[in-house]
């Protein structure tokens, strides 16, 4: 009775693992396939042009903001370092040369 037994256990378990690696080659074999393979570098192109337009956007908007910046910097020095207009009637303004003759 034993022998039975443990026969029929022996006989499942190979069974199993044959179904098992069966599976499990199948399963390979279809990853590897062409038409796999290209179904999934189409989907991580895709995901690395996505990722790619969000590094553009960014680049674009510190642009954008490094501009703006630039821009307020710029007029604040200009309003802090621009020379005075001359003032009307002073004797020490140069005249342009034209008035002198």
């Amino acid at each position: 009775m034993k022998r039975i037994f443990w026969s029929g256990v022996g006989y499942a378990a190979g069974l199993s693992s044959s179904i098992y690696v069966q599976r499990r080659v199948r399963r390979a074999v279809e990853h590897y396939t062409p038409e796999q393979v290209r179904h999934d570098v189409s989907i991580k192109g895709r995901q690395v042009a996505e990722k790619a337009r969000e590094v553009v956007i960014d680049l674009r908007d510190a642009a954008v903001e490094g501009a703006e910046a630039m821009r307020d910097r710029e007029n604040e020095l200009r309003r802090e370092f621009a020379p005075e207009p001359p003032r009307r009637g002073n004797p020490h303004q140069h005249r342009p040369s034209r008035l002198r003759r």
